[in-house]
């Protein structure tokens, strides 16, 4: 043992001793008052002793109460020890599955992006296999046509132009725009068969609980309600993706119509009516002018143009004389000789 070990040693010694006569002292000290106390009840009349017992009750109650509050607040320490315990337990487990989650995600995320790669160099390597072959035979064509053999070098192009396969890359590099058209123009019926496929393959994927045994029942509830709660969160995100993006094409067609109106009016053919919406500009059928003074409604307006003969009648200007015709009227027995010569006609038919 060295020096320093040594003097800590008895360094500790020496606190024990001086924390034991303490102790001593004060039950000492504690006994002596007792005993005083003792001493002095026998001198104390009947009141006062009394009065000194009731001061005794009073200090066990409150010393009793001190006890059962001390017990009440270790219980509930403990307690909260124990959920705090409990809540970092279940924080970690957290933790882990989403670790674990997010590794499967990382490695299904490669395991796609490998996949796409291979794809693409299949595609890539059975293009140029395709154009190859294509090559070759309009080689061999034109030797054929040209008086050659296919084995003979001849002069010329070495080398074949083919729209056709740029044409195909143009269609690959836009084929999520035609496939969203083509989603789009789906009707209600196709839309709801597509879904019930969509929902046949997940229900596929999820086994039926008389195969499932009593052990796995419960990791199996788990883990359908981990991805009912990912499936919502994926819900609840897509849904505010796409009102941001109804409200990004609202303010895009706006910010468009913006333009053309301020085009147009750069170039002088701005019209007052035209709003900037989906509705064509309104008709003029009248100037500002017109429509202050004129009171016609426009059935009285339109009787103008359909008599072609009808003088025009503008606001404040009075019409013109009315022309009359001289009619003669006809006696009551004359009219009724005309009726019944009709029907002595209408019985001789």
């Amino acid at each position: 043992m060295s020096d320093e070990e040594y003097s800590e040693y008895e360094d500790e010694e020496v606190e024990e001793e001086e924390v034991e006569e303490v102790e001593e002292a004060e039950a000492e000290v504690e006994e002596e008052a007792e005993e005083q106390e003792e001493e002095s009840g026998e001198n104390l009349n009947e009141a006062e002793k009394a009065m000194l017992a009731a001061k005794k009750r009073h200090e066990n109650d409150e010393q009793a109460k001190l006890d059962d509050y001390e017990k009440i607040r270790r219980a509930e320490r403990e307690k909260e020890e124990e959920e705090l315990k409990k809540l970092k337990e279940k924080q970690e487990q957290r933790r882990l599955a989403r670790e674990q989650e997010e590794r499967e995600a990382a490695e299904r995320k490669k395991l796609d992006e490998e996949r796409r790669k291979r794809e693409e160099e299949d595609r890539r390597a059975r293009a140029e296999e395709e154009k190859k072959k294509k090559e070759e035979e309009k080689l061999k064509k034109a030797q054929m046509m040209g008086g050659g053999f296919p084995g003979q070098q001849q002069g010329g192009r070495n080398f074949v132009i083919n729209k056709k396969e740029e044409s195909a890359g143009v269609g690959d590099r836009f084929g999520n725009i035609v496939q969203a058209k083509q989603e789009m123009g789906m009707t209600k019926e196709q839309q709801e068969e597509a879904k019930t496929v969509f929902m046949q393959g997940i229900r596929k994927n999820i086994a039926e609980a008389s195969t499932i045994l009593p052990n796995d029942m419960k990791a199996k509830i788990k883990e359908l309600h981990q991805r009912i709660c990912k499936l919502e969160a994926q819900k609840y995100d897509s849904e505010k993706r796409h009102e941001r993006q109804e409200y990004d094409l609202k303010e895009l067609n706006e910010r468009s119509r913006q333009v053309a109106r301020a085009n147009n009016a750069k170039n002088g053919q701005i019209n007052s009516d035209d709003t900037g919406g989906r509705h064509p500009p309104k008709v003029q059928i009248a100037s500002k002018y017109d429509r202050q003074i004129d009171r016609r409604n426009f059935k009285e307006r339109r009787q103008v143009y359909e008599n072609k003969v009808a003088f025009p009648c503008f606001p404040g200007v009075p019409p013109p004389p009315a022309i009359y015709e001289k009619i003669i009227k006809k006696m009551d027995y004359e009219i009724q000789q005309e009726l019944d010569a009709a029907e002595e006609e209408e019985e001789d038919y």
